[in-house]
């Protein structure tokens, strides 16, 4: 019994003294200032306008808290130290005009290639994480953890010249699920992939929304020129195949935020 409670006290005098090591060495960012809300994470490649252009590696930030309004503002201040990305929650604003959904606060923070790990700070209470980067996924690994919590240990990037296939139908015409897919794969231009392994998958996985969502397909193109032209062959496969009002969405989502939908609406 003596040698437990030796042990339990050396483990608390042990952790005590590692968050006091830990708070030291980054006394200078601690200001106080903290929220009353535990936060989510996970990398996310967004597009910053309807543009198209590359897509750009951020770190999304999520109250765990909802509010009355998803206009809520998630207010931080961001330092670079070598490559470690460090971030300090200072505050949580209310905002001056209101969607009416509930909702969390979420914020987007430019993520560095580069970065090898980061550290969350509020209050006193310091969180970290190791981060590796590749062209290929996002991984993080949890070092010390008390308010934050990374949603997805693994990241798929967008692969370049790719594209996602994404297509709902109702329960009568399935058929143009596979109808469309057969001509995608007939394309020699066009070459099917899969994400290999545990991890977040960038595209949308099925379509949403409809009666039947098939399961989304990936592909990786050759030539842009034959890429553009899927626009002609939807329109062209959507004014033979899918009648009005009949329940069937086709999405061809490319990497760069060009996005080709079936001309008839349903």
């Amino acid at each position: 019994m003596k040698r437990f409670i030796v042990f339990v006290l050396s483990f608390i005098i042990f952790s005590c003294s590692t968050d006091d090591q830990i708070n030291a060495e980054y006394s200078e960012y601690i200001t106080g200032n903290s929220i009353d809300t535990d936060i989510n994470f996970m990398p996310e490649e967004i597009y910053n306008t309807n543009e198209t252009q590359e897509p750009s590696l951020t770190l999304k930030l999520i109250t765990a808290e909802d509010f009355p309004c998803i206009t809520y503002i998630l207010s931080t201040t961001e330092f670079t130290r070598g490559n470690e990305i460090i971030i300090r929650f200072d505050d949580i604003i209310k905002p001056e005009w209101c969607f009416t959904a509930i909702g969390p606060a979420v914020s987007y923070l430019d993520l560095p290639e580069n970065t090898k790990k980061v550290t969350f700070i509020n209050g006193n209470v310091v969180d970290q994480y190791a981060v590796e980067i590749n062209q290929e996924k996002v991984s993080i690994t949890r070092i010390e953890k008390n308010f934050t919590t990374s949603l997805y240990p693994t990241t798929f990037r967008i692969p370049k010249n790719s594209f996602a296939y994404v297509c709902g139908t109702n329960t009568d015409n399935t058929n143009i699920y596979n109808d469309f897919l057969a001509l995608l794969e007939q394309n020699p231009d066009f070459v099917e992939f899969e994400f290999e392994g545990e991890g977040r998958i960038p595209y949308p996985e099925s379509s949403d929304g409809n009666w039947v969502n098939h399961p989304s397909r990936f592909f990786l193109y050759s030539d842009v020129g034959e890429f553009a032209n899927l626009a002609n062959i939807l329109t062209d496969f959507s004014s033979e195949n899918i009648e009005e009002n009949s329940g069937v969405t086709i999405l061809i989502q490319g990497w760069n935020n060009i996005i080709y939908g079936s001309w008839i609406q349903n």
